[in-house]
């Protein structure tokens, strides 16, 4: 509770967000929340369900390890005296990467996923929880730092530094007991780094509105910029990265260590070179090891990846003239294998030819045989389908003859009925439409009829109508809907008469053939 009391008064004039930058982050502005029963926590305002669903709420501790992290070494660096700027490379979260003020650089690679960037430039590479390592590349460099974190009793996160090393497993440390050494971090397991001097700085932190806090850079300490130009240290730290990346500089750098223990050294210097040199033996001794087995392997089975391995390795200055002579033994065997193995390989490729030749001669002829059995089935496949085709047309010819036959003779059957109809209502004057009229004959269907069939049975039923006298589908078109209208224009003009165009002036015509033929009877 005092802490979150402290921390409001701290940041009184600070707002804080949740920022987008990093996986999940809604953008929200929080607040900080006073809880009894569980730990003080930030919270985003108006955070009762509604609206957007932020993102880290449904994530665990582990998603913003790099946060925690990057945190964690920030106050370590200041402890020792030290300032880096942090940057986190892409995807975001996946790594932590703190440039010191003096040039070096450490890798926090954090990603389970993505495979570890061992030839990156940083001085020191540091993996996170739980990210695998080949153990070949242990072997090679000797030991792997890493770190992990434990939940502290009343809340928060405790980071742990550890120290891999082959065979031993992770040997694990509070990270207030690391100490940087010219060589790299001194851990219980690896304590053979000297402490480097620090130099007192500023405890300033920097905190902007909306925006992380990060250690900026410093401008270097002159007793810095000394221990930069310490020939020692230069020596020790070009062996160390040699010896780390497995560059062909390993003994160029063992070399000039040896030399500057020939030269006046301090005590603590010859300690730091003595250190160095027996890394470096330990390295020699796992390369002769290495350059032996190589070797053995190559006399049993030469093969080219082994030889342009075991002729880079014999260039090692401490290779014996007898590894040397067994690779060359190795190159000649292998050569003459080689030349032995072109002439067999060559003796089957004749007689493959001859045997292809004959099989080429006799597939011509099957070819021939096959390309004209298929011609004449092809033949007379075209044929058939041809016939069948014509029989088909035909078919379908003669059953729309058939559908238009029965579909005349149907007009014909109904065009009685609605004949009977029409003058029925005209007699007794009143109009009708198409459904009365089925449900009046029981001949439903005419309801049912598409615009064209009622056309053409309304021109079946007014042929025999004299020129001059009313049509008698005019019982009809007297209702006055817009079908109604244009069944009778349309009716009209297939008997070449004559209607007016306008709507009003049309339905006036229709009420006084009505009465004509009310008249008629």
């Amino acid at each position: 509770m005092e802490e979150l009391d402290a921390f409001r008064r701290e940041y009184e004039n600070t707002t804080i967000w949740c920022g987008t930058k990093f996986e999940g982050g809604c953008g929200r502005r929080l607040t900080t929340r006073r809880c009894t029963g569980k730990i003080c926590h930030f919270a985003h305002y108006g955070a009762d369900g509604a609206g957007q669903r932020c993102g880290r709420t449904a994530k665990g501790k582990d998603s913003a390890d790099h946060l925690f992290a990057k945190a964690h070494l920030a106050a370590w660096l200041r402890a020792h005296g030290l300032t880096a700027e942090f940057t986190y490379p892409e995807p975001l979260g996946s790594a932590v990467r703190a440039q010191l003020d003096d040039g070096r650089a450490f890798l926090l690679h954090l990603d389970r996923n993505r495979p570890v960037a061992w030839d990156d430039e940083a001085w020191e590479i540091v993996l996170g929880p739980g990210v695998p390592v080949i153990t070949d590349i242990l072997k090679r460099r000797g030991y792997i730092h890493r770190i992990r974190f434990e939940n502290r009793p009343g809340g928060g996160r405790v980071m742990k530094f550890g120290t891999e090393l082959p065979g031993q497993g992770t040997i694990w440390d509070s990270l207030d007991e690391v100490t940087l050494t010219h060589e790299g971090l001194a851990t219980v397991a690896r304590p053979d780094g000297v402490r480097i001097p620090v130099s007192e700085v500023s405890r300033r932190s920097v905190v902007s509105e909306r925006a992380i806090v990060t250690v900026t850079r410093s401008h270097p300490h002159p007793a810095k910029a000394a221990r930069q130009d310490d020939p020692v240290k230069r020596a020790v730290m070009h062996l160390d990265r040699a010896l780390r990346e497995q560059t062909n500089q390993i003994y160029d750098a063992i070399g000039a260590i040896r030399q500057l223990l020939e030269t006046g050294q301090t005590p603590e210097d010859i300690g730091r070179l003595r250190l160095a040199l027996g890394r470096a033996k330990v390295w020699m001794e796992q390369q002769a090891a290495y350059r032996r087995e190589v070797i053995g392997r190559l006399k049993d089975q030469p093969t080219s990846a082994l030889l342009a391995e075991a002729a880079q390795l014999v260039k090692d200055p401490d290779a014996t003239l007898e590894e040397r002579e067994a690779v060359h033994t190795a190159q000649i065997r292998y050569e003459d294998d080689r030349a032995a193995y072109r002439e067999l390989v060559k003796q089957r490729a004749l007689r493959r030819q001859q045997r292809e030749a004959e099989q080429h001669e006799r597939t011509a002829a099957q070819r021939s045989q096959d390309a004209e059995r298929r011609r004449l089935a092809e033949q007379a496949s075209t044929e058939r389908r041809q016939a069948e085709a014509e029989q088909a047309l035909a078919n379908r010819r003669q059953a729309e003859a058939a559908q238009r036959q029965a579909h005349a003779e149907k007009l014909a059957y109904l065009a009685l009925f609605l004949s009977g109809s029409l003058k029925k209502a005209a007699r007794e004057g009143r109009t009708t439409t198409w459904e009365e009229i089925g449900q009046k004959t029981g001949q439903r269907q005419l309801g049912d009829l598409s615009y064209e069939d009622k056309l053409d049975l309304l021109e079946m039923v007014e042929k025999g109508t004299l020129p001059d006298n009313p049509l008698w589908s005019t019982v009809l078109a007297a209702v006055g809907t817009g079908e109604a209208l244009r069944l009778h224009r349309d009716t009209s003009q297939r008997l070449q008469r004559l209607v007016p165009d306008s709507d009003s002036e049309l339905l006036t015509q229709l009420t006084a053939d009505c009465a004509q033929l009310r008249r008629q009877w």
